[in-house]
Parts: structure tokens; C-alpha cells; sequence
């Protein structure tokens, strides 16, 4: 049994993409938490069809704390199952992903923390050199030095979430603080052969020193896990302020 967890803030273009992979996953019994930062859009009208039309078993909690780590830990503390599976808005699940990834990779070979790479659902060749880079030259280089995941698709587990504290709600790059964290308890692996699509939004009106920000703030990873908000002020002023998909 799986708890899944979504963090919203202004999703409703978003979150059907994800509900709706969600849905399509055979075999496997999941409730769906999701933490809303108190979204100005109908984010929780969407949570509300999905769970009396399409009867997905879906749990809404909002609040105003705008803070995607906080939102994590509100969740997880929500969530009724000891495995945690932490999604953002804009991922789409693959067909299957939910009987392969946690199935028959976690439960399994009892896996408490992992994470998978991440690709992107537009169908621009820009994002996907972009996402197909990250995933198989960044990812694995950094985890040369330390047990990052990438925050979009993290499997967890109660045990773990609660020794360390949750996320760390002072930090960007959250995610891969968690798994340096986690370290002296479980060291967090990467899925092989496992994926999640997820949007480049980030990236449709990026400015240059927002772009920079990212770069400065994944390089600087390499080194040390986490960094503070203060640093990348450009980078996360929009946050809530989603352009439309592009896939």
C-alpha cells in the first residue's frame, strides 16, 4: 500500500495530466494526499472531480504556507501508508510505473528511499536534450558524491522521513539535502530503467539570470547539498505562475 503525494500551488492546468496517470496504474493500492499552499485557481476543484468522478481515492489538505517542503512533510504526515511516494504537479506517470517501480523494486528488495530519473513530456527536442542530460550525465555525476534524487519522484518510506526531520524547509534543492540526510540510516538509490515525464515549465519564460541561478545552484550541489533561498530570489519569485503546458 502506497501513499502518493502531490504538492499544488495553482495546478489546475497540470494536475489532470497527473491524476490522470495516476488512474491508469493497475495493481497496486495507493491513496493520493494532496498538500495545496492555497491555491487562487481551482487546483481543489480538480482534486474534487477526480475523486467523485473518477473515485480515486484522493485526500485534499490546504493551507497558506508556501513552501514545497513544508507541503512534503504536511503531507507525509497526512498520508496513512508507510511508503511515501513524493510527486510533483507536472509529472506524468508512464503506463505500468507503479507496478514496476513499486512492486517489484521496492517492496521487493525492501528499497526505503530511492528515486528515478526524469524526462521531459514536451515533445521540443530543446527539453528533451535538456531533460535526457540531467538525467543520465548531471544525475550520475552528482551522486559520485552524494545520494541526490530528484524531488519530482521520490519514494520514501515513514521511517526514514521521520529519523531525519522531513525535508528541510530553509532549503532549495530540499531534495537533495533529503538524501544526504538520510545517509547515516539508509543511502537513497536511483531506479534503474525506471523514469517519470515531467514538464520543463521552468524553462518557457526563463530569463538569464533565472537560468544562471539554476546553473550556479547545480553546480555548487556538487559540493554541498541544499542551498538557501536567498540565492535564487529571480528563479523562484513566480512560483505559482504557470504558463499552460506544452505537451
Amino acid at each position: 500500500m502506497l501513499s502518493i503525494v502531490i504538492c499544488t500551488l495553482n495546478e489546475e492546468q497540470y494536475l489532470p495530466k497527473l491524476l490522470d496517470s495516476i488512474a491508469l496504474q493497475l495493481g497496486v493500492i495507493y491513496e493520493i494526499v494532496i498538500a495545496d499552499s492555497g491555491s487562487d485557481d481551482d487546483t481543489a476543484g480538480v482534486a474534487e472531480k477526480y475523486r467523485t468522478t473518477r473515485n480515486l481515492p484522493i485526500t485534499f489538505v490546504s493551507n497558506k504556507i508556501r513552501n514545497i517542503s513544508a507541503q512534503r512533510n504536511i503531507g507525509a504526515r497526512t498520508a496513512k501508508f508507510e511508503h511515501l511516494l513524493f510527486l510533483d504537479a507536472d509529472v506524468v506517470l508512464p503506463d505500468n510505473f507503479l507496478k514496476e517501480a513499486f512492486i517489484y523494486r521496492i517492496l521487493k528488495d525492501n528499497i526505503k528511499l530511492a528515486g528515478t530519473k526524469i524526462y521531459a513530456t514536451e515533445k521540443n527536442l530543446k527539453y528533451r536534450f535538456m531533460y535526457w542530460n540531467y538525467s543520465n550525465l548531471y544525475l550520475p555525476l552528482l551522486r559520485l558524491f552524494k545520494p541526490a534524487m530528484h524531488g519530482c519522484s521520490i519514494f520514501s518510506c515513514k521511517e526514514i522521513h521521520e529519523k531525519i526531520g522531513g525535508f528541510n524547509e530553509g532549503m532549495i534543492f530540499e531534495d537533495y539535502k533529503y538524501g544526504v540526510d538520510a545517509l547515516p540510516y539508509y543511502k537513497a538509490k536511483l531506479l534503474k530503467g525506471v523514469y517519470v515525464k515531467t514538464s520543463a515549465r521552468r524553462f518557457y519564460n526563463a530569463t538569464f539570470r533565472s537560468s544562471m541561478e539554476l546553473f550556479l545552484a547545480g553546480v555548487y550541489s556538487l559540493f554541498r547539498a541544499g542551498i538557501e533561498g536567498k540565492y535564487m530570489k529571480e528563479y523562484f519569485k513566480t512560483a505559482g505562475n504557470h504558463s499552460a503546458p506544452k505537451y
